[in-house]
């Protein structure tokens, strides 16, 4: 664990992500296999952000703001986001 490309920060922040995610308690975690807890919380950030996006849909019409497109990093696909303005 530590920094790899795909995995997280910290050891404890996968401890914590773990027990957010799934209900694992530090224990059960350890003893799990790392590659199935790693697909498990790449389907479960699919899954939440499927849910957020049923939860907030997007207007393809919308004319009160301008908006840009950018790669998901999740899916490869463009995703058409509100440009914000600095200020």
């Amino acid at each position: 664990m530590g920094k790899e490309k795909d995995g997280p920060q910290s050891d404890f922040m996968f401890l914590v992500l773990c027990n957010e995610a799934f209900g694992y308690t530090h224990l059960q975690t350890l003893d799990s296999s790392m590659s199935v807890i790693m697909a498990m919380l790449k389907e479960h950030g699919y899954l939440i952000n499927e849910r957020n996006k049923l939860m907030n849909p997007t207007e393809e019409d919308d004319s009160d703001g301008e908006y840009v497109y950018l790669y998901d990093f999740d899916t490869g696909q463009k995703k058409r986001v509100k440009k914000m303005n600095r200020t």
